[in-house]
């Protein structure tokens, strides 16, 4: 079912200015594109951009079904698509919805769950993608955790029932691993067939994974990473000082947020901890995105009454000069 059709705008700003953006909300990165919601210029929707760049196109409205504009969580798709979630979660009401947006602003809708509250209903906590790969988590009233793929057609394909996972409230997706965080600490590790792979009890507050890895920031600061099968293969103590959020990684590097004034990298072979980019008098506080264009975060700042978010960018050259 097609929920609106493909509108698509461009907006330049004077060469090398940043995209100011208003009213920021979700935001997903993956390779060299970035997607996320906010107003720039007046005009709020589903943005995308390159990294680097200072162009951003508006993909159309920010929603994923009922028109409430509102978008709880992006992920990406293949051929340049999004997939995009609603969570809804009221007194007498759960309502989910997932869509998939096209590269050029054609919204298909894929996927509802929830109905009345104080009975068992389905729900689609996560949504799950890494520009190959898109998909959703579903749980069923009875419990069961289902992995679901998106087909290039926009139907959700149920893959497989996840033996062992439990209630995800984060997820993590990259080149056929998914890992799904449970509210105890504990990692689920499956391909993204099924399959399951491992459980670790890892205390994670966040995690982060690549072909051949599972890595975790844990709730007392350390960063550990394990193999696949959840052998332990490092644990490092983080060079923040104060709380840590978010995790991203490229399989050489991790990136992740020092308090809300600085984006840290670490190099997963030895540990070796520094600063890559400070917020100066702003704060980064949405998390970070670690791939092979370099890292990127949103960076806000306060201007009079309002506050803005423009995107702060660190090329490749910048983490091999900082960590060799």
């Amino acid at each position: 079912m097609i929920l609106r059709a493909a509108v698509t705008a461009s907006i330049a700003l004077a060469a090398g200015a940043p995209p100011s953006v208003s009213s920021f909300g979700a935001w997903s990165a993956a390779g060299n594109r970035i997607a996320f919601v906010g107003t720039i210029g007046g005009r709020s929707g589903l943005w995308t951009q390159s990294f680097g760049s200072s162009r951003a196109t508006r993909l159309g409205p920010a929603t994923c079904g009922k028109g409430t504009e509102q978008i709880d969580q992006l992920a990406a798709g293949p051929n340049g698509s999004w997939g995009c979630l609603e969570r809804t979660v009221g007194n007498t009401e759960s309502y989910y919805s997932v869509a998939v947006v096209s590269a050029r602003g054609a919204a298909t809708h894929v996927a509802t769950a929830g109905g009345k509250t104080g009975k068992p209903v389905d729900s689609i906590p996560q949504l799950v993608g890494d520009g190959s790969f898109l998909g959703y988590i579903r749980v069923t009233a009875g419990g069961a955790v289902q992995l679901y793929r998106i087909t290039p057609s926009g139907r959700g394909t149920r893959v497989a029932n996840l033996a062992g996972a439990p209630l995800p409230t984060a997820t993590a997706v990259s080149r056929g691993t998914i890992a799904l965080l449970g509210t105890n600490g504990s990692v689920a590790v499956y391909t993204t067939a099924g399959r399951r792979l491992a459980t670790i009890k890892a205390k994670a507050a966040s995690l982060a994974v690549t072909a051949t890895r599972v890595l975790v920031r844990t709730r007392d600061r350390r960063l550990v990473v394990y193999g696949l099968r959840g052998g332990l293969v490092h644990s490092w103590r983080l060079g923040a000082k104060t709380w840590t959020a978010g995790l991203a990684t490229d399989g050489r590097y991790a990136a992740y947020l020092g308090a809300n004034k600085a984006v840290r990298v670490m190099r997963l072979s030895n540990g070796v901890d520094r600063v890559l980019a400070r917020a100066g008098s702003g704060w980064f506080f949405n998390g970070v995105s670690l791939d092979v264009p370099g890292a990127a975060a949103p960076l806000t700042a306060q201007r009079g009454k309002a506050f803005t978010v423009t995107w702060r960018y660190v090329p490749r050259s910048a983490l091999r000069k900082t960590l060799g």
